[in-house]
């Protein structure tokens, strides 16, 4: 089951829950006021990589990499 967040429109907390995902969390109630006027957000996730599998890119001259000299 996935985890999605949700924000309640009342007070603005955003809490996650695990849901179904045929159950479209309607209702659910926010953990700091109780108010059930919630509506479901956009998450966001993280990817993580290790050093010996990342790619490895050339450095460019300049400050920061940037290049422009």
């Amino acid at each position: 089951m996935p985890i999605y967040e949700y924000r309640c429109t009342a007070c603005g907390t955003v809490f996650a829950r695990l849901q179904s995902i045929s159950n479209p969390g309607k209702d659910l109630p926010c953990p700091k006021c109780e108010c059930t006027d919630t509506e479901r957000v956009l998450s966001t996730f993280a990817a993580g990589s290790s050093a010996s599998t990342a790619p490895s890119f050339p450095s460019a001259p300049g400050c920061g990499g940037g290049g422009g000299g």
